[in-house]
């Protein structure tokens, strides 16, 4: 097993304070590292770690099984004294588990440069980590599910067109033009952001992609899969740009599939709770939810889920939401519907956008405050009352987190482990590269890709998705739009407050290398 470590933190150094044997300090160096490995955000996690502050969580109960007697230990080393390497949110969330509490850790300021080196486990303290971390050992069953689309990066590897170079410049400059008052805080932002693109564009051209497997949702994650859109286009395999087939409103159309009673109750092997998460599964078996999951009979739906009552047109709801014609655009026909047909067109695209921007919240957030303050999820839930309803209920059952699991997991199956694997057996020597619900291939095999996500996404949701083909797009001066969405996020940064508030994703090496470029491509087109 590999781990990726600060290289802010002498760990050595650290352990050697202590005064123990070289095999106690040996085995110290091992663990501190794991832990530290744990809590440390990088270029490729930020953004999974944003919404908790970057704090990541630690549950102490798994931390001590594998680290053990050493654990209060290393985290007193970490913590504490005058310059503490980690700090706590101080916060308890049940996060990992149904019957664990966890609490939030991360770097300290001065320590969170985002660099990082790999360090390699002993078989014996991997062997560990995998017994009492459940998905680590799912990252290895799915990494050798996956393993064809891993062998893609090596097989056809990506390069970059060296135009990206003089579009990152122009993106950075008319960021700093917007800069209030020369303003230190939102400079750091900025060079935060282009230090972080150049990041990922050194590592392609560099063939540092990383390819992984996640166990907790079966995504296959990389640094092609965090490039962000507007640079895709520079991204080529074999002298060739990349086009995407893209399925609409994923999540949106597979839970359409997952509303569906025969996808609780159904064991055998295909797109099923059973075979997608059996943990989640084993949970609501064994607390009696499933036998009041509603179920198809000749006279409708029973009126009981998850133990609670439905009314007709809840029930009505979920029947139509699941019939709705995903193939055109979904989130035109819900504002449509919602709106009663009665808005102009550009009243129409206007909420439509809104909508979209919406979707996760609508799936995911199971805030209540929020969820009855939302206009879009209001709109929602007037429209389908019974998936509103049903979407609450999940998050209480089954849980936030582990619900969103689900669903991503599902279109990992969907579209890794059936579309991709079909499309390679039948093109073994054409590149295919996945970013969750988008598929990339050269543009004369975008046809075939499609009709095999539209035929294999139909045979197993029960109704026809929507696709988009999208060629790559290859500017070097920035759209307005795209630089105003990032200076959105970075104008508000203008306070030390506000920059503490959000600095566990803003990494020193990032702000140096962004800073860097941006001065030497401006001496440079000067002279």
């Amino acid at each position: 097993m590999r781990l990726i470590v600060p290289t802010s933190v002498d760990v050595k150094a650290m352990v050697a304070g202590l005064n123990v044997s070289p095999t106690k300090a040996k085995g110290l160096v091992m663990r501190t590292n794991y832990f530290l490995s744990q809590v440390m955000t990088t270029n490729e996690n930020w953004k999974l770690n944003k919404d908790n502050n970057f704090y990541r969580n630690i549950c102490s109960k798994t931390m001590k099984l594998i680290i053990g007697d050493d654990y209060y230990g290393i985290l007193e080393l970490l913590t504490g004294g005058i310059d503490p390497v980690v700090e706590s949110d101080e916060s308890y969330s049940n996060f990992s588990s149904y019957d664990q509490y966890c609490k939030g850790y991360r770097l300290t300021a001065r320590y969170n440069t985002g660099e990082y080196v790999y360090r390699e486990l002993p078989r014996k303290f991997s062997d560990k980590i995998s017994k009492y971390l459940p998905e680590d050992a799912e990252t290895a069953r799915m990494t050798e599910r996956y393993n064809f689309l891993l062998e893609q990066y090596q097989k056809h590897p990506l390069t970059v067109n060296s135009s990206i170079y003089t579009y990152l410049s122009n993106f950075g400059r008319q960021l700093l033009e917007r800069v209030e008052e020369d303003n230190q805080h939102q400079k750091n932002m900025i060079y935060n952001l282009i230090g972080r693109w150049l990041y990922y564009v050194e590592k392609i051209e560099h063939g540092e992609l990383n390819p992984m497997v996640a166990g907790t949702n079966h995504r296959l994650n990389s640094v092609f899969t965090n490039i962000p859109k507007r640079l895709r286009g520079f991204i080529e395999c074999e002298g060739k740009p990349l086009f995407s087939v893209d399925l609409s409103a994923s999540q949106s159309y597979i839970l359409s599939k997952v509303l569906d009673s025969r996808f609780f109750h159904d064991t055998s092997n295909g797109l099923n709770l059973f075979s997608i998460y059996k943990e989640v599964y084993d949970h609501l078996n064994d607390n009696g939810y499933l036998i009041s999951v509603p179920s198809y009979s000749k006279s409708g739906m029973y009126p009981f889920m998850w133990s609670v009552f439905f009314t007709p047109k809840e029930l009505e709801s979920i029947l139509e939401y699941q019939q709705i014609p995903f193939l055109n655009d979904y989130y035109r026909y819900v504002i449509s519907k919602g709106y009663n047909y009665q808005l102009t067109e550009q009243e129409l695209l206007e909420k439509r956008t809104e909508f979209k921007k919406s979707t996760m919240y609508i799936l995911f957030d199971d805030h209540r405050g929020h969820r009855i303050v939302n206009q879009q999820l209001r709109l929602f839930k007037q429209v389908y009352p019974g998936v509103n309803k049903w979407l609450e209920l999940s998050h209480k059952v089954i849980g936030k987190r582990e619900f969103s699991l689900v669903m991503q997991r599902c279109e990992s199956w969907l579209l890794l482990h059936n579309v991709c694997r079909k499309f390679l057996d039948q093109h073994p020597d054409v590149p295919l590269y996945t970013i969750h619900d988008g598929l990339f291939t050269h543009k004369e095999y975008t046809q075939d890709l499609s009709s095999l996500i539209l035929t294999i996404c139909s045979e197993f949701v029960g109704v026809e998705p929507g696709l988009k083909i999208e060629p790559p797009r290859l500017e070097i001066y920035p759209r307005q739009q795209d630089v105003n969405e990032e200076w959105i996020e970075i104008k508000p940064i203008n306070s030390q407050d506000r920059f503490e508030k959000i600095r566990g994703g803003v990494f020193t090496a990032n702000i140096v290398r962004g800073r860097d470029f941006v001065t030497a491509f401006a001496f440079k087109n000067a002279a």
